[in-house]
């Protein structure tokens, strides 16, 4: 279930010693009568913040959402895990025992290690993001992580956008350590916009603001990987797949696959093709939540298929069979696009119970940058639907050999 921030939930779960200890740093609510508050009563430190100056307000709404944020099982682990990183070698779990839910534990480590908090919420954030592009089996190369190598990739970054789009005529970039993956968190500078707000002397006015756009690069160094999350179209990751090549890896990364990963999905029209699953994979079920299917020839028509995964995984294949043979439709003329699956997980790190996510061909997939996530990569490839690094890919040769049969 999605999660939903606002103030007044905010308040009431949050300790009243945080709260107090955080709104005192910044001026707010010193006549609020602490020791005796009570949680139902948390209008008086939503007033105490209104009366604060406009400027002291938006800080407030950014920390507590940036807290809030932080404040479900994935994200504490990615605190837990951060501190002990060797850039700071603390160790949480003794603190966090004490504690009660998630948001005391976020809170806390905010107002007392807000630097494993910072570094933490990027993680957190990027682990949630989907629409990656990958490109796996990248040359051995040590990848440069010093400050010039990030200023060298500003730099760059900045003159692509400016020159291809208008736009990135400022950029920063901000680089992290994650065990055996490095991140670099690029920020380009977006084209300017007005908008209109409310400034300090209560005034509403228009005010011209220069957004930043974001572009995440995620090297892994043991496997040889690149992720790539960016905007735009396939020539940009082109590039930017590129510009990383030469300012952090000193190679040249243009001869790769423009596609990167790519996926194969039909495997799910044989008959006996099954989701094997081994004890370590952590795994209970794999559901079919929906399928869709391209029927080759002339209009290119799609058909997709829905059931209810938890009376019958299978129930969408099933169903398939059923249309193919009421439609009359050859099974070669059939081709897999687009897959909705479902993990059912014993115990997951993040938490989860569930895990779903998309595949389509060639290329797409909306797994993220959990373990678990990590885990469902791999079932993809051994289930055979990812083909990455083969010469061709079996749909593609497929697809050709299906539209020379209709033309001739």
């Amino acid at each position: 279930m999605a999660r939903h921030y606002s103030p007044k939930s905010f308040l009431r779960q949050a300790p009243n010693p945080l709260l107090q200890r955080y709104l005192s740093g910044i001026g707010v609510g010193k006549d609020i009568p602490w020791k005796h508050l009570d949680k139902k009563n948390i209008d008086l430190v939503l007033r105490a913040i209104e009366r604060a100056p406009e400027r002291v307000r938006r800080v407030v709404d950014r920390d507590f959402r940036e807290i809030f944020a932080m404040a479900d099982e994935a994200g504490v682990k990615t605190l837990i895990d951060e501190g002990r990183d060797r850039h700071h070698n603390i160790e949480l779990t003794g603190e966090f025992d004490k504690m009660g839910g998630h948001l005391e534990k976020a809170f806390w480590v905010f107002l007392e290690h807000p630097r494993i908090f910072h570094v933490a919420q990027r993680f957190h954030y990027a682990d949630r993001l989907g629409r990656w592009r990958r490109w796996a089996n990248l040359p051995e190369a040590d990848a440069a992580t010093d400050e010039e190598s990030c200023r060298r990739l500003e730099a760059t970054i900045s003159a692509y956008y400016s020159r291809a789009e208008g736009r990135g005529h400022r950029c920063q970039v901000d680089h992290y350590r994650r065990d055996q993956r490095l991140y670099w968190f690029a920020f380009p500078e977006d084209y300017a916009e007005s908008r209109l707000v409310w400034d300090e002397e209560e005034t509403l006015k228009a005010e011209t603001q220069r957004p930043a756009f974001e572009v995440i690069f995620v090297y892994d160094t043991a496997d040889r990987w690149l992720d790539l999350h960016a905007g735009g179209s396939t020539a940009t990751a082109r590039e930017l797949r590129i510009i990383f090549g030469r300012a952090i890896l000193g190679v040249d990364l243009g001869d790769l696959d423009d596609e990167g990963v790519t996926y194969d999905l039909n495997g799910l029209l044989k008959r006996d093709f099954r989701f094997t699953l081994q004890p370590e994979d952590g795994v209970e079920q794999v559901q079919v939540r929906w399928l869709r299917v391209r029927i080759m020839g002339e209009g290119n028509r799609r058909i997709t298929l829905e059931a209810n995964p938890s009376k019958d995984p299978e129930g969408v294949r099933e169903l398939l069979e059923v249309v193919l043979a009421a439609e009359g439709i050859p099974r070669d003329l059939v081709v897999v696009d687009r897959v909705g699956l479902q993990l059912l997980l014993r115990e997951a790190p993040s938490g989860r119970r569930r895990l779903p996510f998309q595949v389509a061909h060639p290329n797409s997939c909306t797994l993220k940058h959990d373990p678990e996530d990590d885990t469902a990569r791999e079932l993809l490839k051994r289930w055979g639907f990812d083909v990455s690094g083969r010469s061709e890919g079996t749909a593609r040769k497929r697809r050709r050999k299906v539209q020379y049969v209709l033309r001739h």
